[in-house]
């Protein structure tokens, strides 16, 4: 993100220097052809857009009317908390709904025939769908078709202090980046081009976080969704999610937006032409009833025990486990710089393992010595080295959600640094592992299979490290106010997708409580669903998508022929291919076999991506 106060309107920025704009096309070392750049022309026209290879990039935040309890910018609250003053001054607003725009920069002008609004998962930015609208939208224009994607962003990223990133991003200078966001550690004088050294915000500097519920978010979605309603062709926009961002989706779908519940509903679902489900499952039904003292915690817990528990820190407002703190995640971004700087991904040694003067404390005097939370590489390596000995699904025990497949180690270079062999070099034959045939049913205790792909091409991926006003990471991912009606660990009830037992009034079955969460439409969801699942990643068979097939309403669809059911066989077993009901029944499926849990979004666009074609035919499908 590239925004310190936050504003309802656009924050207009510099246009891509040539050294910026040439992270696209990363000579020496792997990094992919060059790539053609055209006019900045038409990026010039958008406010606060920049230009990176043929895309226009425009981030946008605006008001959102979900007013959070006890977060800055809702009546009532004042901020005090030193950091955010700091950070975002006294009058900060965090009530916003913020997305990221991807266009072709030659059709940035012209109305969308449609657009995909996505959702990040886990710990995910808007930056994570770079890849894919790059190769969608390439792929829309060669067949006639004006696609945009525009990136969602949750709330959380406001929190993101990027002040001294946008100055190392104006310099070229990752230095400064190290500086501003570890200086104290490494015990460096505060570069002339900083003011100051980053905020990073502590679980208890951040309470209010407990109450952004889903049904926050939900809201915060509805904003972008109507903005890109008002802005495609015929109000043609489908809703995606990666990972934990299906979940996002679904609850979307399954809302009433009049949360009154009196007069006619407003469902998410009948926003959209479609919902797309990357790597992972969506939602399912409660098998039973939630027991009136699952009821009672869930209200507990929304009207101020969460909160509570927040403030006296026995509950998490986001996640940081180890390893995956604030500074941790945000290296990813000087690596980014770093990479783009040097022009490759096999430069000096990086960044963060270089030494800023003598030991200290029994270790180098560098980021990975000094800053907590982090572990040095057993060798000295290159930039691309750093990075993808952490994310490339090969190296373990990096969690699997933040896997991609993209090359593998190389040997030493002339400097005595490890480099990183890029997908479109030659690569060792243990790159592809074969995990065998494909199982058979969801009870196998490994569910990989199929030989392992090397689809991402990490000088192609680069930008999407740091360009613009937004980035690859959510520093802040909020955990326990995601969990309210949703996970029994609070002492409430998981209720699912459709939560009218909470939510309908007293007289119709409900407890009045739309206030808390309006899951009431769930299974009426009547529009086409599309999948995709990569062999090696978190849905590495059909199977996985079975409950919320099970969940939704027939397709109603023009796309569907009206009698053939979501799913024609394998409903109600375990078994890992049930046969779904295609596009005539609005539900389908799509493997890349070999493709670990992030390739779904950055591959290729080559012969072993089975999402961009189906994806942009399931689009072309259901536009009206």
């Amino acid at each position: 993100m590239r925004v310190n106060r936050l504003s309802a309107s656009i924050r207009a920025i510099a246009l891509l220097s040539a050294g910026v704009a040439m992270a696209g096309c990363l000579p020496g070392g792997g990094g992919g052809p060059s790539s053609s750049i055209p006019s900045s022309e038409p990026c010039n026209a958008i406010a606060g857009a920049v230009q990176v290879n043929d895309m226009c990039i425009q981030t946008v935040t605006t008001s959102s009317p979900a007013k959070a309890a006890q977060t800055p910018g809702t009546a009532g609250v004042t901020v005090t908390n030193a950091k955010l003053i700091t950070h975002l001054d006294a009058d900060a607003d965090l009530n916003q709904a913020r997305y990221t725009r991807y266009a072709l920069a030659d059709q940035a002008n012209l109305q969308p025939d449609a657009i995909l609004v996505a959702v990040p998962g886990t710990l995910g930015g808007a930056h994570n769908y770079f890849r894919l609208a790059e190769n969608l939208m390439a792929k829309a224009q060669a067949s006639g078709t004006v696609v945009e994607v525009w990136a969602f962003e949750r709330r959380s990223v406001l929190l993101q202090d990027t002040t001294g990133l946008n100055i190392a991003e104006a310099e070229k200078n990752a230095l400064l980046a190290v500086n501003f966001l570890f200086g104290d550690e490494l015990d460096l004088p505060l570069s002339p081009e900083l003011d100051r050294r980053a905020v990073f915000y502590d679980q208890i500097d951040v309470p209010f976080m407990v109450n952004w519920t889903p049904q926050v978010f939900s809201r915060d979605i509805d904003v972008v969704v109507e903005l890109a309603r008002d802005a495609a062709r015929n109000g043609n926009v489908f809703l995606g999610g990666h990972s934990a961002g299906t979940g996002f989706v679904a609850r979307y779908a399954a809302t009433d937006f009049n949360l009154s519940n009196t007069g006619t509903p407003e469902p998410g679902y009948a926003k959209l032409r479609g919902l797309v489900l990357f790597e992972g499952q969506g939602g399912s039904l409660r098998a039973t009833a939630p027991t009136p003292a699952e009821l009672d915690a869930v209200e507990v817990a929304a009207d101020g025990g969460l909160y509570a528990a927040a403030q006296a820190g026995t509950v998490s407002s986001y996640i940081n486990a180890p390893g995956l703190g604030p500074q941790q995640l945000v290296s990813s971004e000087v690596l980014g710089m770093q990479m783009a700087f040097e022009g490759t991904i096999n430069g000096e040694q990086a960044i963060l393992q270089q030494a800023f003067g003598p030991d200290r404390n029994g270790a180098p005097n560098s980021v990975y010595g000094q800053v907590a939370g982090y572990n040095d590489r057993p060798f000295p390596v290159t930039a691309g080295a750093a990075l993808a000995t952490f994310q490339d699904d090969d190296n373990q025990p990096t969690p699997q959600f933040f896997h991609l497949s993209m090359g593998a180690l190389g040997s030493l270079n002339a400097d005595g640094l490890v480099e990183w062999l890029d997908n479109d070099q030659t690569l060792p034959a243990s790159a592809f592992t074969d995990n065998g045939p494909a199982p058979t049913t969801l009870l196998t205790p490994q569910l990989f299979w199929g030989v392992e792909a090397e689809p991402v091409n990490m000088g192609r991926l680069v930008p999407s490290l740091y360009v613009g006003e937004t980035n690859y990471s959510d520093w802040y991912y909020p955990t326990y106010g995601l969990l309210i009606g949703n996970n029994a660990a609070l002492g409430g009830a998981n209720l699912g997708l459709d939560t009218s037992a909470l939510s309908l009034p007293v007289g119709q079955g409900g407890r009045g409580r739309s206030d808390i969460v309006n899951q009431t439409q769930a299974q009426q969801i009547d529009v086409p669903v599309i999948g995709f699942g990569g062999t090696n990643g978190l849905t590495p068979v059909p199977g996985i998508w079975r409950s919320f097939a099970n969940a939704i309403a027939p397709c109603a669809s023009l796309s569907c022929d009206g009698i053939t059911p979501r799913m024609l066989a394998g409903a109600n077993d375990l078994s890992a291919f049930p046969t779904f009901g295609g596009p005539e029944g609005g539900f389908e499926v799509h493997m890349s076999e070999g493709y670990s849990h992030n390739d779904v979004l950055a591959a290729d666009d080559d012969a072993s991506n089975n999402v961009i074609d189906p994806l942009l035919a399931f689009m072309e499908r259901n536009v009206q």
